[in-house]
């Protein structure tokens, strides 16, 4: 049984999968000079939105749980001569976009939570 709404819910879900897409991205960028390497990517927006708007669940939050992402090879990636797939600029730029949406999700947790915090601070007068 979820602890709290499905707007925090989902945020936190969000929150995980981002933290885990700038885990990838922090191992493409760290692996940029090994031979053979290939970037990796992790896919999970369609999911998460089609968890969200699904009628046929009672309250969405089983199909919350579920979501991994789906982890594939950078399908848009030049092989070097050392067929390393890393592109330096293209992962510093979805770094970057990676980042300004997490930053992005916890600000909109954080006003969730101080709109809860002001509700039962209001509840008590």
């Amino acid at each position: 049984m979820p602890m709290f709404d499905k707007t925090i819910d989902t945020l936190s879900k969000s929150l995980d999968l981002h933290l885990q897409r700038h885990s990838i991205i922090a191992d493409n960028i760290a692996n940029a000079e090994t031979p053979f390497f290939k970037a990796r990517r992790i896919d999970f927006e369609a999911e998460l939105q089609k968890a969200v708007e699904n009628p046929e669940s009672s309250d969405g939050f089983e199909d919350l749980a579920s979501i991994t992402g789906r982890i594939s090879e950078e399908p848009f990636s030049e092989v070097g001569q050392d067929l390393n797939s890393v592109d330096m600029d293209r992962e510093m730029a979805a770094m970057n976009k990676n980042d300004v949406k997490y930053s992005a999700g916890t600000q909109a947790i954080s006003k969730k939570f101080a709109l809860l915090k002001y509700a039962i601070g209001e509840g008590e007068r």
